[in-house]
């Protein structure tokens, strides 16, 4: 999933577990608890 890739990029750049977690639980509402 293209989606997951960009997040993860974005994450790695940041270094940042909480920030890669918040954008996974935005990009996926409701999947994630």
């Amino acid at each position: 999933n293209n989606r997951i890739k960009v997040i993860k990029r974005m994450a790695y750049g940041f270094r940042d577990e909480e920030y890669f977690f918040l954008k996974i639980k935005a990009a996926f509402p409701g999947k994630i608890r």
